[in-house]
Formats: structure tokens, C-alpha cells, sequence
């Protein structure tokens, strides 16, 4: 990533995903950085702004007036001089509107123009700041404003001052400016003697190398112009190479992105690690929402439903005195066709979950936000507690809809093809027994009428009619009894199933309830640390 541009849309991005993760005190200072970066990204990159800053008496204003050539900034012994930063630009006609776009977002409104020469190049802004120690709390906050957007520090300091605390411990130590774009300009050693100067600067340059601050050190006197020039030349040198008009908030956007990607949570547990606790959860949702007791349901009104239909029709009302499971438990569809609303609002009958049922759902729901704790962070994972575990009786109650609506009404095609023997059968039976019937009364009233026998293996004669009883009502019987042991299997089979599909369905609804939002929780910290990883790099 080599445009500032592109990491500041990054960083932005990285603290819109890390809002709610991190610390919110944390997120103030991150934004005015990420800010500062899309604002300076959209300005003109061909102008270069050299800030002069520095402690009261130090010399800043006589400094900014040598190097402008003229008396652009007031000098006087009354202190503080500069009360609001003042602007000498040195640019060309086709670059005066970005100068005056980038100045007012620098919140400086006085300008000088220079003309654009060997010492002053194109694109030089040079300001002079109000001094970092004012008594006037307004004039350091213009200075602080400026310091922190500049492309180019120049810290003016003296004999009297180089090693003043603020301006090592708060200003050069804590600077985010990258190396190059940082120069400690040491003014007034006119009044040094040569031995004098010596030893201020090496004692200078001391205090930095142990602070950790890369900064040239340069000698010079505003008065006499002694070491001016060779602060012109880097200032020129800066100028010249326009990568150094970003570097500085460049410099701060990585820094920040550090700083951010060391407030959010470590990469931590994936979906793929936390199916233990998946499992363990949906397994209390099913205890907890009775989905044993709706599968043993199943399997008896499946058996049930199978005994109305393949049983010997003479006794299925026998099957029908007995209770249907499903319907006991308000899981057996109504006759006419529900509207959308009813079936929502329609509950099944299952007993409530017992309060050890619903402490193990919470249990597992805790259980699974613990295991995604590292990666969660502890806000994250605070804010799921709040929302998800305590909601674990809202949970079983979408557990226990999603039931109403999935158990089916299931048949097996075979029954269809025993219920048509079994009415064949009971025809039979029945045309045997009205034929005798009917031969009885014949006799009983002395009317003749032919016997109709069929002979067996025995060689006794059996009359059709007897034949076409019994034989009817035993084979039913006998087709009854394979066919209960046969549905004893398919009730098996269809409670298998329900149980598989009912299962499916609650990792649904928990997967609604508790896996998105924690997915969700730590897809958003993933993308944070990519995003502020690229802002870094």
C-alpha cells in the first residue's frame, strides 16, 4: 500500500469495524488521526508545509523573517509575539488554489507570497506558529494543530532552552514524523564562543539519541544569517522530494494502526474450532425443547397411522380409541388450512423445559462465547452475554416453533398397497358371509337352491361362501399382523429421520440466535485487523 490515500480509507475503515471493540476512549484520538489523513490525502500533494516551532524568546519570528527575506512576522520582546500561525508561500499561478485549500484546512488565514527561486522552491509553505509554551492557551492550540499536520518540523530552540522538558518529553519524543522530516534548528549561538557551541550541541544531540528522536541538529543565529543557509538547503531538499510532503501523516497513520491493531483482540478461536461447542449447544436446545419426547411421538403415530391403514378394516376402530401422539402434543396439523399468522402463532403442547434444561442451554451458550472469549475480546464478549445467554427461554420458544412447523405427517407407500389387499380381503369376507346369510334364509323358508362346494387337498367339500369367509378374515388378520411388525421398522425410520431433520432445524434457529452473531462479532474483528494490518504495513 503506497498511497496515503489508500491507507487512510483503510485505517478508516479498521476504526468503523473496531467501534464497540475497543476501549471508546481509545477511538477519539485514532479518528482525528484517520481525519487528518483523508483530509490531507484530498489536498494538494505539489506543496510542502515547513512548520517553525518552538518555546517562547527562542527566536521562531526572526528565523521565518531571515529566511523570507523581508519582515513578514512581528518581532518584539513583549512575549508572547506570534499569536496565530502566518504563512510565506513560494509557489506558481497554476498552484495557488491548492495552496489556499491546504492553508485553510491548516486553520491559518495570513499569508506572505514569495516568488519561487533557487532558494525558494515551488510548493513551499513556510509558517511560523505561535510558541508551544504560550501563557495563552489559544496560541498552543494553534500551535499543536499546525505541529501535528505539518509536513516538516523545524524546532527552533537556544542555549537557554534546548533541553526543556515539554519540548523533549511532549513534542519531539512523542513525534510521529518519520525520519528526515524533523530538524532541531539551534538559534543564537552567536553569543556562544566556539568551545561553547561545541559543547551545547553534542550535549543536543546527547538528549535526542537517548530519547530515541532521529533529528538533525543545525547551529545557526537568526541575526547573523550564520548556518541559515544550510537550513535552507534541507528545507529545499524537502521540498524538492515531494514524498516527504506525506511522509509525516504517513508516518502517523502507521503508527496509529499499530496502536490499534495492539487494542484489538488477538486472532483467536474460527467456526471451524468452536464445533465442539456448537454441538454441545444444540444438544441442550433439543433436550431443552423435547425433541426425545416429540421423536417417541413419531414413532408411536407412525405405528398408530400405519395400523389404520393396513389393519384389518373390521378393527381399525380399535387403533382409533387410542390417543394420537402427535396430536396430544399439538404437533398433528389441523384439518382446514392455517393461515400464515395462525401457524405462527400455533405452540405445541410439549411439556415447558425444566429449569435444569434451560440452565444447560445457558450453560452451552456461555459455554461457546467463552471459547470465542480470546478472539472476542472482553467487551465482545460481554455485550453477546448480555444479549444471548440471558435469552435462553426466548431461544427454546424459537426452538419450539420451528418444531410446530417441521414435524410432518409421514406415510409409507406400502400402506397403500396393504390398505387395497386388506379392503380385497374384507370384500371377500364379506361377500362369503352375506352369501351365507343369504343361503340360510333359503333353507329357513324350504326354498330349494343349489349348493355351490369347491373340493380341497383333503377331498372335503367346502362351500365357496364359507371359503370366501374364512379365508378373508384370516388372511386379513394374518396381513395385519406381518404388516404391524413391518411398521414398527418404518416408525423406527421415521423417527430417525425427525430427529436428523428436527436437529438440523434447531442448529437454524441457535445458528440465528447465538453462532451469527458471534461469527458475525468475529468476522468483524478479522476484517478490523486486516484492515488496520494494511494501513500498517
Amino acid at each position: 500500500m503506497n498511497t496515503l490515500a489508500a491507507r487512510a480509507q483503510e485505517f478508516s475503515r479498521a476504526l468503523e469495524l473496531s467501534a464497540g471493540v475497543i476501549d471508546p476512549a481509545e477511538l477519539p484520538s485514532l479518528r482525528a488521526v484517520a481525519a487528518r489523513a483523508q483530509e490531507r490525502s484530498r489536498l494538494s500533494a505539489e506543496h510542502t508545509v515547513v512548520a517553525l516551532a518552538g518555546a517562547t524568546g527562542t527566536g521562531k519570528s526572526s528565523l521565518f523573517n531571515r529566511i523570507v527575506g523581508v519582515d513578514a512576522a512581528r518581532t518584539s520582546a513583549q512575549r508572547p509575539t506570534t499569536e496565530r500561525p502566518l504563512a510565506a508561500v513560494a509557489e506558481t499561478a497554476q498552484l495557488a488554489d491548492g495552496s489556499r485549500e491546504l492553508l485553510n484546512w491548516l486553520g491559518v488565514q495570513e499569508r506572505h507570497e514569495l516568488e519561487v527561486g533557487r532558494r525558494r522552491p515551488d510548493g513551499l509553505v513556510l509558517l511560523d506558529l505561535p510558541d508551544h509554551d504560550s501563557v495563552v492557551v489559544d496560541h498552543r492550540a494553534r500551535a499543536d494543530h499546525v505541529t501535528e499536520r505539518a509536513d516538516v518540523l523545524v524546532w527552533v530552540t537556544n542555549p537557554q532552552k534546548y533541553a526543556d522538558g515539554l519540548l523533549h518529553t511532549h513534542y519531539l519524543s512523542e513525534s510521529l514524523h518519520p525520519e528526515g522530516t524533523v530538524i532541531v534548528a539551534l538559534n543564537q549561538i552567536d553569543r556562544l564562543t566556539a568551545q561553547e557551541r561545541t559543547a551545547v550541541t553534542d550535549d543536543l544531540s546527547r538528549l535526542l539519541e537517548q530519547e530515541g528522536v532521529t533529528a538533525q541538529v543545525l547551529a545557526i543565529s537568526a541575526l547573523t544569517g550564520e548556518g541559515v543557509p544550510e537550513l535552507e538547503r534541507q528545507i529545499t531538499r524537502a521540498v524538492l522530494h515531494r514524498e516527504t510532503a506525506t511522509a509525516a501523516i504517513v508516518n502517523q497513520v502507521r503508527a496509529s494502526a499499530h496502536h490499534l491493531l495492539e487494542l484489538l483482540p488477538p486472532a483467536g478461536e474460527t467456526r471451524r474450532s468452536l464445533g465442539g461447542a456448537r454441538e454441545e449447544l444444540t444438544t441442550a436446545l433439543s433436550v431443552a425443547a423435547g425433541v426425545p419426547l416429540v421423536v417417541s411421538a413419531v414413532r408411536d403415530a407412525t405405528r398408530r397411522d400405519a395400523a389404520l391403514k393396513t389393519g384389518w378394516p373390521a378393527l381399525r376402530w380399535v387403533s382409533r380409541l387410542r390417543a394420537d401422539p402427535l396430536r396430544t402434543l399439538g404437533l398433528r396439523a389441523p384439518t382446514h388450512r392455517a393461515s400464515e399468522v395462525e401457524h405462527e402463532l400455533q405452540r405445541s403442547s410439549v411439556p415447558s423445559a425444566s429449569p435444569s434444561s434451560r440452565a444447560a442451554v445457558q450453560s452451552a451458550t456461555r459455554e461457546y462465547i467463552g471459547r470465542a472469549s480470546t478472539a472476542l475480546g472482553e467487551r465482545g464478549s460481554e455485550r453477546l452475554s448480555e444479549t444471548v445467554v440471558t435469552d435462553s427461554g426466548a431461544l427454546i420458544e424459537a426452538v419450539d416453533a420451528h418444531i410446530v412447523r417441521s414435524v410432518p405427517r409421514r406415510s409409507a407407500r406400502w400402506w397403500t398397497v396393504v390398505s387395497v389387499l386388506q379392503w380385497l380381503l374384507f370384500a371377500g369376507a364379506v361377500t362369503g358371509g352375506l352369501w351365507l346369510l343369504g343361503l340360510f334364509v333359503l333353507d329357513l323358508l324350504r326354498i330349494p337352491s343349489d349348493t355351490f362346494t369347491v373340493p380341497i387337498d383333503l377331498g372335503v367339500p367346502v362351500p365357496l361362501p364359507t371359503l370366501l369367509l374364512i379365508g378373508g378374515v384370516g388372511a386379513g388378520l394374518l396381513v395385519a399382523g406381518v404388516a404391524r411388525l413391518a411398521a414398527r421398522a418404518t416408525a423406527a425410520r421415521f423417527a430417525r429421520r425427525t430427529e436428523r431433520e428436527l436437529r438440523r432445524g434447531i442448529e437454524q434457529v441457535a445458528a440465528a440466535a447465538v453462532f451469527a452473531p458471534v461469527d458475525h462479532e468475529l468476522a468483524t474483528i478479522a476484517a478490523a485487523r486486516e484492515a488496520a494490518t494494511a494501513a500498517a504495513e
